[in-house]
Order: C-alpha cells, then sequence, then structure tokens
C-alpha cells in the first residue's frame, strides 16, 4: 500500500528521531524529512547530499513490524 499521508509519515519520522521505535525508510535509505511540492512527495534521504527527491512509495515500521509499504 503506498501512503500519501503526510502528517502520518511525519509522525513515524518524530517516532524514528526521538523514541528510536520506528524506521521509515524507501529503496535508497532512510528517511529523515518529508514534504509536497506541487502535488509530489519529497523525501530527504540520510547521507544522499542534502537533497529533496521524489519518492513513489516508502516503508514505515514500528517495532519490526511493517504498518505501509
Amino acid at each position: 500500500m503506498q501512503s500519501t499521508n503526510i502528517h502520518q509519515i511525519k509522525a513515524a519520522i518524530r517516532d524514528q528521531a526521538f523514541l528510536g521505535n520506528a524506521r521509515v525508510s524507501c529503496s535508497i535509505g532512510n528517511i529523515v524529512a518529508i514534504r509536497r511540492h506541487k502535488g509530489r512527495i519529497l523525501a530527504l534521504i540520510r547521507c544522499w547530499g542534502g537533497r529533496w527527491y521524489p519518492v513513489e512509495s516508502m516503508r514505515i515500521e514500528y517495532a519490526g513490524c511493517s504498518l505501509l509499504s
């Protein structure tokens, strides 16, 4: 399933940063920030040069179980 709910993705990124019980990733790597621009979802990916990349699907995992992909 593909998620376009920005609030749910941002909540998972906050949990990833401060609690450590979540992981948000895509095929390139771990996502550290997300935003929407002109209808597209752009992600800031760890260790990829501080540039915003368009992503089509992402995976949110909480404590080992996959919620969205």
